[in-house]
């Protein structure tokens, strides 16, 4: 779907072009209309980019209508800004008398349509998908309680076990979804789904898959079973050369930052220094990959042996600039700029006693960021709290922040690449600025 939207994008930008340039010139000639392409298109792939950060092309977000008119507004602000400059210091090489115009003009009719492709696509469903849920699991529970979001969707049926799926009275669905132990109850059922069901077309996904891909994490029931997991790290297969890029990419993007930012971390120890009285460096031992403790820098922002935050400090967190030491840590090697961030020593092993399979985040590098940080607030930092430092045998109610933390590093673990890590990076730097309201304990 998200390459469907990037067609239709791509010619209605060029669409809104032409009609811009005759309405402007009344002339449709190459001589008027290709100048004006030539000098546009760069434009097409600077504001699919930024409209990509701006989650435009992100089809669970688009269904849940997550777009407002502060995100388009916001969108619009940026993206005309920016090519502004580049059409400013480009048009020179160009015969097109007053680029800034036709720029302003299509960029109200190509947002416009932006903004209400996505509000219709939200709004019907073009072609829908029956699906027929099969067993009883709180994943699948989960799944039908989020299906209420997607028009293309429609729930036909619920069948408690495997065998009544293969019922006369069943409707044949487009897409089975399967507790993920209907089989292991009852394993005869097989051959007469793979002949009466996957052999008549019909798709089959178990309810881990389903929620993967429904929500961009792993589920917390599947995060309790072994099976699921050695199939899933299986999937995370040896690669030398993913690896050796990031690493490269992560000594030169810390070589370049680190002086750009000296100015500024400069200005921020002196502050600190000075309105605090507190020494400005926050070192903390947490824990790096393969269970290896790492000491990580930060700019200070609490009182000392306390946990309230300084009213400096809560600036700098807002802009994520008590992190500007990390880079230090980065081109050391401690960490990358994504991936799980790197916890506590204390607190990693309290979480260890209490999760199963929570040491599996530290199976590779961890972050400055993260696909975590991206979609879920920060967990308490549980074995602080008196109440529970006391007391370790405590609810697993209690744990389940952690457990959605982990549940979305792990989903990080199986799907990292170098696209996903600029994805991570760019709508980190959005997140600076912009704050996701939607983002919440329970997302």
């Amino acid at each position: 779907m998200r390459a469907l939207f990037l067609l239709l994008d791509f010619i209605s930008f060029f669409a809104t072009i032409s009609w811009v340039v005759i309405l402007r010139y009344q002339d449709f000639s190459p001589s008027v209309l290709v100048p004006t392409i030539q000098v546009l298109m760069p434009v097409f792939c600077l504001v699919t980019l930024i409209l990509w950060v701006f989650s435009f092309y992100d089809i669970n977000t688009i269904k849940k209508q997550r777009l407002n008119y502060q995100n388009i507004l916001v969108a619009f602000t940026i993206s005309l800004l920016s090519s502004g400059f580049g059409i400013y210091y480009t048009t020179s090489f160009f015969n097109v008398a007053t680029p800034k115009l036709i720029l302003l003009s299509v960029f109200v009719v190509y947002f416009s349509y932006l903004y209400l492709s996505r509000k219709i696509y939200a709004s019907y469903a073009f072609v829908r998908q029956k699906i027929l849920l099969v067993g009883q699991s709180e994943t699948l529970k989960a799944i039908e309680k989020d299906l209420a979001f997607y028009k293309e969707y429609v729930i036909a049926g619920r069948c408690a076990t495997a065998q009544e799926a293969l019922g006369p009275d069943t409707p044949l669905p487009d897409l089975m979804i399967m507790a993920h132990n209907c089989l292991e109850k009852a394993p005869q059922a097989w051959p007469l789904i793979l002949e009466k069901l996957i052999c008549k077309g019909v798709l089959l996904e178990t309810d881990y898959q389903f929620y993967e891909r429904l929500f961009n994490r792993c589920s917390a029931e599947a995060l309790q079973n072994p099976h699921w997991l050695v199939q899933s790290l299986s999937q995370r297969q040896s690669r030398t050369i993913f690896p050796l890029v990031k690493r490269a990419i992560d000594i030169g993007f810390s070589l370049v930052l680190i002086p750009l930012f000296f100015p500024l971390g400069l200005c921020i120890y002196g502050l600190i220094k000075y309105t605090d009285k507190m020494p400005p460096f926050f070192p903390q031992v947490r824990m790096g990959r393969n269970d290896r403790r790492i000491c990580i820098y930060k700019f200070r922002t609490m009182k000392p042996h306390t946990q309230e935050v300084t009213r400096l400090g809560a600036f700098l967190r807002r802009f994520r600039l008590d992190e500007i030491p990390q880079l230090i840590n980065i081109l050391r090697g401690d960490i990358s700029i994504v991936g799980p961030r790197p916890v506590w020593d204390r607190e990693y092993q309290f979480l260890n006693e209490h999760i199963y399979c929570h040491r599996i985040r530290n199976i590779i590098q961890p972050g400055l960021t993260g696909w975590a940080q991206l979609n879920f607030k920060a967990p308490p930092t549980y074995c602080v709290l008196a109440d529970l430092d006391k007391d370790k045998k405590i609810p697993q109610e209690k744990l389940q922040d952690a457990v959605l933390r982990l549940a979305y590093d792990l989903w990080y673990i199986k799907n990292r690449s170098l696209f996903l890590d600029v994805e991570i990076i760019l709508k980190t730097a959005k997140r600076a600025f912009l704050k996701d309201k939607h983002i919440g304990k329970n997302s």
